[in-house]
């Protein structure tokens, strides 16, 4: 029994080696896997925006996750503002929960510090950086905003013809979209007097 343990142990390294993918293969799956969503990429870049934006909405709804991906990227990437709206507010309803990014370095305020960890139950270090998580619930017909994941009643995002507008407890903001993909803004929050500006990082 201990010689056909030891047997196996000296084959199993051995197994492994030769079931290791060689750099060319790896090469050649990457080359496949560009050229299997090259036509994709296209249907993006159709030169008939209306193309474009409907070819980038189908893919989200795909149900693919690669592809999904792939139109929210260049979605929100976009240089044109109808199309980076639609791939954000499909971005929306899929329910994420951002991550708000407040700099709070250049606020000469010491309420921000009591409020981001006491009010906003967020983190704060050294730089006074402070992160805040903001769950996006559902689509409120009625009022036409997105609604709190916590707190059903009351709008946190709406976005229109003005820019996008965030408005959870303690909160209100402008924001807009960077060429990077990044909502970005600033906040007046409640008991600070200072404005400070803040990010969401919209793409992983």
């Amino acid at each position: 029994m201990l010689r056909l343990a030891a047997a196996i142990a000296l084959v199993l390294p051995t197994l492994a080696v030769a079931q290791a993918l060689t750099p060319e293969e790896i090469a050649a799956m990457v080359d496949q896997r560009m050229k299997d969503f090259n036509p994709y990429q296209e249907l993006l870049n159709n030169p008939d925006p209306a193309r474009s934006l409907e070819a980038m909405r189908i893919m989200i709804d795909s149900g693919d996750e690669d592809l999904e991906r792939m139109a929210l990227e260049y979605g929100l990437l976009s240089p044109n503002a109808t199309t980076k709206r639609a791939a954000f507010e499909s971005l929306l309803e899929r329910k994420p929960i951002f991550s708000v990014r407040f700099d709070g370095s250049g606020v000469d305020d010491t309420d921000f510090a009591w409020n981001m960890r006491n009010r906003y139950s967020g983190t704060l270090d050294t730089t006074s950086v402070g992160y805040w998580r903001l769950p996006v619930g559902d689509f409120n017909e009625q009022a036409q905003c997105f609604v709190d994941a916590h707190d059903t009643d009351d709008c946190m995002i709406t976005v229109n013809a003005d820019g996008i507008f965030l408005t959870p407890d303690r909160m209100n903001a402008r924001a807009q979209i960077s060429d990077a993909g990044m909502l970005m803004g600033e906040a007046s929050l409640a008991g600070v007097e200072t404005a400070v500006p803040f990010s969401i990082r919209l793409l992983d």
